[in-house]
């Protein structure tokens, strides 16, 4: 696969701190260890981010907005790239790659994780093409990525392990998913 970006440009309000840069199972940070672990599957890796912040370095895309919303991103990946990008929150660092590959085999410009219940925007794979979609959203004020993925048509695939997609926003959370060494402990 060739693209993955990595988003950590949030607010963090629950955590109280920046979680995108707190330790986690031996890393320096989230962010780091999401980003090790997508190495194995992805040619190109970014981490979009208001700044640069990450010691050590990770290569960066700067989102360069005052908002706080992902679908700022995903309007500017037709400046950036040209073949689907799959893009993950950096706060759901336990995703199996394996489901990473089978959403990488839907052919839609939108392809999402579900466990079910939810379907996961901050986990799948979003083709440049839905840019200018996510842009005249901006313009009319929509920021809600569900809205986006169903004006682009979007397709998802369900996965049993639902522990895959464990959203870590509290120092609760926090401390169990980094505690334990497998997704088990939820």
């Amino acid at each position: 696969m060739q693209n993955a970006l990595i988003l950590a440009g949030g607010k963090s309000s629950r955590m109280g701190v920046d979680k995108t840069m707190l330790e986690f199972r031996g890393f320096a940070s989230i962010t780091h260890f999401l980003y090790d672990r997508l190495k194995v599957a992805f040619d190109d890796i970014k981490v979009a981010t208001k700044q640069s912040k990450f010691n050590p370095s990770l290569p960066i895309l700067l989102d360069g907005f005052d908002e706080f919303a992902p679908i700022f991103v995903i309007a500017n990946l037709d400046k950036h790239y040209h073949n689907p990008v799959f893009i993950i929150a950096a706060d759901i660092p336990l995703v199996e790659i394996k489901t990473i590959c089978e959403l990488s085999n839907l052919n839609s410009p939108v392809a999402l994780a579900s466990d079910g219940k939810h379907l996961h925007y901050l986990c799948g794979f979003y083709h440049p093409s839905v840019a200018i979609i996510a842009r005249q959203m901006i313009q009319d004020g929509d920021l809600r990525l569900s809205n986006l993925a169903k004006k682009c048509g979007f397709k998802s695939l369900e996965f049993e392990n639902s522990k895959q997609f464990f959203n870590i926003n509290t120092k609760d959370e926090y401390e169990k998913a980094n505690i334990c060494s497998s997704i088990s402990f939820l």
